[in-house]
């Protein structure tokens, strides 16, 4: 990713953390949610926002997230200056739970080589 890219993303995620925390009322948003990483498409046209949440119900704060995005759009609009704020788009971040998979997966096979 280039330098504009990589410090536009760190930009947008440090700033979608304090809108979350700050700015919107819903209950759903007093979980602890983190932002874990921003991504952009090479135009900067549209962003994909990682999340995970602790301690609460994952797809409760995906819906609230994808109802509010117009909401976090505007506010990132009004603090970021950019030509084009790009599109967001809100996934959940399921990368450790992958990883522990492959690594179960990855024990089962050397136990396996072993007998």
């Amino acid at each position: 990713m280039r330098y504009r890219a990589e410090k536009l993303a760190s930009l947008i995620q440090r700033e979608i953390t304090d809108i979350i925390m700050n700015e919107l009322r819903d209950p759903v948003f007093k979980q602890f949610i983190s932002i874990t990483e921003v991504k952009l498409e090479a135009d900067l046209r549209k962003a994909i926002v990682y999340f995970r949440v602790y301690g609460g119900d994952e797809k409760q704060v995906e819906k609230a997230l994808s109802k509010a995005k117009g909401y976090i759009k505007k506010l990132l609009g009004e603090r970021i200056v950019v030509k084009f704020m790009p599109d967001i788009e809100f996934r959940l971040d399921d990368r450790v739970e992958k990883e522990k998979r492959l690594e179960e997966l990855f024990a089962k096979i050397a136990k396996s080589k072993e007998k």
